[in-house]
């Protein structure tokens, strides 16, 4: 039954059903799992035993960067397929976060150079949380 499931979920995601033309973003995440699962078999492969303390770490470390290489080179992957922004659209972006990182630096003044209590780490951390949620909202924008 989950196997079912995950087989027809992957389907979907490489956009294989019903003949379609898998898009770039599904032709990057279907290489990234392709090399995600070429790096778990070779690096199954050469697996030290547990109990070898420092081998085993040092091959955790390798695997881990390794995936994370995978992760970065398919995060690469989707930007190069984006399309470029059109002139009027990038200076409406950068107005945008020129406008998130005024409001983020006078943030940053304002609870900088001192010790904070609870309360204003709370609301520092609110504060961050939204300018964070509005510079996604800028980079979303752009892309409509």
């Amino acid at each position: 039954m989950h196997l079912t499931i995950l087989t027809l979920l992957l389907l979907l995601a490489t956009g294989t059903t019903h003949g379609a033309e898998p898009t770039a973003v599904q032709r990057c995440a279907t290489q990234l799992q392709a090399e995600q699962a070429r790096i778990e078999r070779d690096f199954t492969r050469d697996r030290p035993p547990q109990s070898d303390k420092v081998a085993f770490d040092r091959w955790s470390r390798n695997l881990h960067a390794a995936l994370n290489a995978a992760g970065k080179a398919a995060e690469s992957c989707e930007r190069q397929s984006q399309p470029a922004l059109t002139p009027e659209r990038r200076s409406a972006l950068e107005a945008c976060i020129s406008r998130v990182s005024a409001k983020s630096e006078e943030v940053d003044r304002r609870y900088a150079s001192r010790t904070l209590s609870r309360d204003e780490q709370a609301r520092l951390r609110a504060e961050q949380l939204e300018l964070h949620d509005q510079r996604i909202a800028c980079d979303l924008a752009s892309r409509r």
